[in-house]
């Protein structure tokens, strides 16, 4: 697992390092991505000395993180009866509690996720209102759904035609024929 040092900076700060990392990404392939793309993953994580699982599950946090988890705080952070303390302590269970999504994104060749995480999980606790969270927090979902797009832009989707979808005819058809096998 990475390492990375408690972030000391205000919100502000915080916003500006992830906005100048999501500047940094927007056009051009970020070299750990770049990395990836090629199998090179620095932490040896992908089962079976293989690539694929780290793309996989990239794929997927990636989404599931920015597309789902980080609009769904920004979208609670607008009821008017949530208090401020008890949307940070959510969002941090739900990206660095028990289980710390940006370090595990780091450990699968995304080398600056874990620092920038941390920056941003850090600076929640700088924070006077919801509108401060809302920019910090937008910062934050705008860099990972960033990485997604490119982590979903080199994704092998090819593959997907050695798993194509069979009818309930065709699984029957296969049945009766494996079948058949044992009476010639």
């Amino acid at each position: 697992m990475s390492l990375t040092s408690k972030f000391e900076g205000d919100w502000r700060e915080a916003k500006a390092i992830i906005e100048k990392e999501i500047d940094r990404i927007w056009l051009d392939e970020p070299e750990d991505v770049h990395k990836i793309r090629w199998g090179i993953i620095d932490s040896g994580a992908g089962s079976g000395e293989q690539a694929f699982s780290v793309l996989v599950h990239l794929e997927a946090y990636l989404m599931l993180v920015g597309a789902e988890v980080m609009y769904r705080l920004l979208k609670i952070s607008k009821y008017p009866d949530l208090p401020l303390a008890t949307l940070n302590r959510i969002t941090k269970e739900f990206l660095t509690g028990t289980f710390n999504v940006f370090a595990f994104m780091t450990d699968l060749g995304l080398a600056n996720m874990h620092h920038i995480g941390q920056i941003y999980s850090d600076a929640l606790d700088d924070l006077q209102t919801a509108d401060e969270y809302v920019e910090l927090t937008g910062a934050m979902m705008t860099y990972i759904t960033r990485m997604h797009r490119w982590i979903h832009s080199i994704f092998p989707w090819n593959l997907g035609v050695a798993f194509p979808h069979r009818t309930p005819t065709e699984v029957a058809n296969l049945a009766k024929l494996v079948s058949m096998q044992g009476e010639i």
